[in-house]
């Protein structure tokens, strides 16, 4: 324990260590509420704020209407918080004010005109020891709310924001076809709307449905035969035997967390306009689908991803999982080339609220950030109550400082190392070695630069040269992080932490960094009821909004993910748009359904795997798609399931089953990512940009822009060819990379979840891009071919291939006039090609013969 103590400490330091930045701005910002003196006010007034207006607001104040550098000089306030190169003054300090250190040309050199006279830098140095007294404030502004207290209370007698009740189904004519209380609900709808249901599927398109809806993958052979003769005897027991088979399986987890990595907007990079790796981001992924295949309860779940950090912990190996568990809060979008850091901060925080709020909650609060709530009874202040929340925890994402990345961050360093780490462990003289490319990169890029200033530069491009020395130095800066002094990896990750001290948000009028007005104390939703406990003083409160999210006495929790998990299986939610159960949301479908669905879930241990056994058991899961004019025109959007809703395979699934029909499915999970093996750098177009170390080797001239082979180097650092993410790979679809800015091509033609945005329902489109991907795509071919070659060593007989490929890739056997079309397309082959060996024709018929299966509606669509 002792040691785990020790571990939890060191990590915490680490964080602190990271925030001193913002604790001193914090300090001094407290501090400027003091009255200042006549002479400190005269001496501001008349040597300070002249110099400042004279030469430096046209570029730092919103009457210039720029902030450079993200710095403000225009009032206190900016002054104390700095921009991109951290605070412009802290009071009392020189060496750590950067505008003392900009007017006396160290680094960066202002004004760019000039250096001031010897007798305004003293003024400016005899102002900062005082205290950088300023009177320059922004007056106090008071934003008002529309909503009232009465309207919140009255919006809490919206369907939505009641607690779910149990009501018991009414008596239907369905009442001995229904074999749950599901059956029941769904049926008062039928007898409602006069509708009759479709009957019970085959057992073949059941058993295809099951395998696909649990696990991504077809039905293997085994299960095939298996299910198939215990339906003759047992349907009921085939479906219970087949479905808990497959909740065990380990494509369970990998199947269902990537449904969650779907609305967690999980990537491996940054986005937006300079995507940066997110080399640790794996770890969050890996710990989702761990999480789906040993069943963790739905309210344990997103408490380790809200306050992991905080959660008590038996040992380093729980403290390990809750710390990648946090992840979530990190892992999203991110404008790295913003260089106001308040701007960057106000809009995370945003990012993070809109997310938490959408997931689990399913209403987005993100909309009052720059007003009261257009729809819902949400004031502003409600948003900047859990701002405070957030502003209080730090973020570690990773990266490095560069001209394409001005807002990095440290990782969290995981109390338990990999043991099989993802870089390998290089020695000490590699070590020094390395880090003395670095001071020489560093040594060019200032000379670089120097020249560039002096207009004494060489070379066709300059400014290239500098910045592929940027993009040196951070590719090499980034490698150094991720060893200790001995040259043995470290293990990161990536996730939150809480800054160690507790600060409330001021509410920002048109959601305007430079213009707070009120502070709003710490807080929850106020409509959305339940118990809100008092926040800790010295802590974010983040411990306490997991512990409000997942009560029993949240109306909301529950009933979202178990409209989620009702949609995967059905096909259609209750509540049509899952991330939308506020005011401007569609009603539910079934209510009374839903809050049995929701107490269920939480009266069950909050467990995702009885859900949905419950509703894959129910007699409306079997239910065929096979089409009725009557009730097609009675219910054309088959609001009230009648019939089951037809499904195109997502991408993933097309892909894996490609691979597992072809026999060519890795289903060991890989370690890590290739993004990973890319390390901490920016990507380009078709992929991470590895700057091989030793690539400039000299300032200025068109052979610096050569690379050149540094061997030592290359040997002490895993620097991959990774020059494209369609690289290839046999793991299943979840491994894929995934970056923000360029999605595998398997995935992003088959409507691929947006990373950048939280998807709890994914597009769905039928074109002609698609067709042309089964069509002319090199992996398709190459699959066509695999499952050619198994498809022949199964039988000698060409019939008897023929009704293989059918088993493998449609779950069923052909129609006699289908098998009847392919021995006419196989002798047609044949003809043509006389010429050739009997078993090449064959081989060359086969594999056009699978291509066009796996090309087919038939493939794609689920029935």
């Amino acid at each position: 324990m002792v040691r785990l103590l020790v571990r939890r400490i060191a990590i915490l330091q680490m964080a602190v260590a990271s925030m001193v930045a913002f604790d001193s701005r914090t300090s001094y910002c407290q501090e400027s509420e003091a009255d200042l003196s006549p002479e400190q006010v005269a001496f501001f007034e008349s040597k300070i704020r002249p110099v400042l207006i004279e030469h430096c607001y046209r570029c730092h104040s919103s009457e210039g209407q720029t902030f450079r550098g993200g710095l403000g000089v225009d009032h206190r306030d900016a002054l104390l918080a700095g921009g991109e190169s951290g605070p412009a003054i802290v009071p009392g300090n020189l060496e750590e004010s950067t505008l003392w250190n900009a007017i006396n040309f160290r680094d960066v050199r202002m004004p760019p005109n000039g250096r001031l006279p010897k007798g305004v830098i003293d003024d400016f140095k005899t102002w900062i020891e005082m205290g950088a007294p300023d009177p320059r404030r922004h007056e106090a502004i008071v934003v008002h709310s529309k909503v009232t207290s009465e309207d919140i209370e009255r919006g809490k007698s919206f369907w939505s924001f009641q607690l779910p009740t149990l009501k018991e189904p009414p008596s239907t004519p369905f009442d001995a076809w229904a074999k749950s209380p599901i059956d029941r609900y769904v049926a008062a709808g039928w007898k409602k709307q006069e509708l009759n249901p479709a009957p019970v599927a085959k057992p073949e398109v059941i058993l295809r449905r099951i395998a696909f809806d649990l696990v991504g993958l077809p039905p293997k052979e085994s299960l095939r035969h298996a299910f198939l003769k215990q339906w003759e005897t047992d349907p009921d027991l085939a479906v219970a035997a087949l479905v808990d088979a497959l909740l065990e399986s380990p494509a369970f987890g990998e199947r269902w967390g990537r449904h969650w990595l779907d609305v967690a907007r999980f990537a491996e990079t940054s986005g937006r306009e300079a995507e940066w790796t997110f080399p640790n981001a794996w770890r969050y992924r890996d710990y989702v689908i761990r999480s789906f295949q040993t069943d963790k309860p739905y309210d344990r779940f997103i408490s380790e991803q809200i306050a992991g950090d905080l959660l008590p912990i038996q040992n380093d190996e729980q403290w390990n999982e809750q710390l990648i568990a946090t992840g979530f809060l990190a892992i999203g979008p991110k404008s790295l080339t913003e260089q106001n850091p308040r701007q960057f901060q106000a809009d995370m925080i945003d990012e993070q609220i809109d997310t938490t709020t959408r997931v689990v909650l399913g209403i987005s609060v993100g909309c009052a950030r720059c007003h009261d709530h257009k729809f819902d009874p949400i004031p502003q202040s409600d948003y900047y109550a859990l701002a405070g929340i957030f502003q209080s925890t730090q973020t570690f994402y990773g990266g490095v400082r560069s001209l394409r990345n001005r807002q990095p961050s440290d990782w969290i360093l995981l109390p338990v190392p990999d043991e099989k780490p993802i870089e390998p462990s290089i020695t000490r003289e590699q070590l020094a070695a390395i880090k003395q490319e670095l001071k020489e990169r560093q040594e060019q890029l200032l000379e670089a630069r120097r020249a560039q200033r002096n207009g004494t530069a060489t070379g066709n491009n300059p400014a290239l040269n500098a910045g592929l020395l940027d993009q040196s130095i951070a590719f090499i800066s980034g490698r150094l992080q991720s060893y200790d002094q001995n040259g043995r990896p470290y293990s990161y990750c990536m996730g939150v932490l809480d800054r160690g001290s507790a600060t409330n948000a001021k509410v920002l009028v048109r959601g305007e960094i430079d213009q707070p007005a009120q502070e709003v104390p710490r807080g929850f939703v106020q409509v959305v009821g339940g118990s809100q406990p008092k926040l800790p003083s010295k802590a974010s409160g983040r411990l306490e909004l997991a512990k409000w999210m997942t009560s029993k006495e949240n109306p909301l929790t529950a009933r979202v993910m178990a409209n989620r998990i009702w949609k995967h299986l059905i096909g259609k939610a209750i509540v049509r748009e899952p991330d939308n159960f506020g005011f401007s949301g569609p009603a539910p479908t079934h209510p009374e359904l839903l809050d049995y669905l929701a107490i269920e879930f939480m009266e069950h241990g909050w467990s995702i795997k009885h859900m949905i056994r419950t509703i894959a058991n129910s007699q409306v899961y079997r239910l065929s798609t096979q089409f009725d004019l009557e009730r097609f025109e009675s219910d054309p959007e088959n609001r009230w399931i009648a019939r089951a809703n037809p499904k195109r395979l997502d991408a993933e699934a097309i892909r894996d089953a490609m691979l597992e029909i072809s026999g060519q499915l890795d289903l060991k999970p890989p370690h890590g990512s290739i993004l990973a093996q890319a390390g901490s750098t920016s990507m380009g177009p078709n992929g991470p940009v590895s700057i091989p170390i030793g690539l400039i080797a000299s300032s200025g001239g068109d052979a610096s822009m050569r690379p050149e082979p540094n061997a030592l180097l290359r040997g002490g650092f895993r620097n991959p060819a990774v020059n494209r993410l369609e690289l290839p790979d046999y793991h299943r679809s979840v491994y894929l990379p995934v970056a923000r800015n360029s999605s595998p091509r398997a995935l992003d033609v088959f409507d691929f979840a947006e990373p950048n945005l939280v998807v709890g329902e994914r597009e769905v489109s039928n074109t002609a891009e698609q067709a042309l991907y089964m069509l002319n795509n090199p992996f398709v071919m190459e699959l066509s071919d695999a499952l050619a070659r198994r498809v022949m060593k199964s039988s000698q007989d060409p019939r008897q291939r023929i009704v293989h490929a059918f088993q493998w890739v449609f779950g069923r056997d052909p129609t006699q006039q289908e098998l009847q079309a392919a021995e006419r397309f196989h002798r047609k082959g044949r003809e043509a090609l006389k010429e050739e060996k009997p078993e090449e024709v064959s081989f060359r018929w086969l594999s056009q013969f699978c291509q066009a299966l796996f090309g087919s509606a038939e493939f794609r669509i689920l029935d």
